[in-house]
């Protein structure tokens, strides 16, 4: 139940984002106060664990695959809730073409879609 609902979250925002990939770009060139910045990488250790928790029951080798996808995600919010380090990473990502972001929302998606349907 919960790999369904969390995959209806990242279908949303694969199709969001793979339609208006600027508003992704746009949010990530404004610059965020450090509450707020925590506030997102709370989230995404959220998301993190919740993946890993979805798929730890699931058979197969692909959710064993999205379950190390939770994995690096969670790592990398704990990494990066230092200041210096995420703005640089914030800026990488903001100067990145649309294109990029397009395909990083069909990865969303596919994700999306494999967790409702695995």
């Amino acid at each position: 139940m919960l790999s369904k609902i969390l995959g209806i979250i990242w279908i949303v925002f694969g199709v969001l984002w793979l339609i208006k990939p600027q508003i992704l770009r746009n949010r990530l060139k404004k610059k965020m106060n450090r509450r707020i910045r925590r506030v997102v990488y709370g989230f995404m250790m959220i998301f993190g664990f919740l993946l890993i928790g979805s798929v730890i029951k699931a058979r197969g080798l692909l959710p064993k695959i999205i379950g190390l996808a939770g994995i690096v995600l969670a790592i990398k919010a704990i990494i990066l809730i230092t200041s210096k380090t995420s703005e640089r990473i914030l800026d990488w990502w903001a100067d990145k073409p649309l294109l990029f972001f397009r395909t990083a929302a069909l990865l969303v998606l596919t994700i999306g879609l494999m967790l409702i349907f695995v």
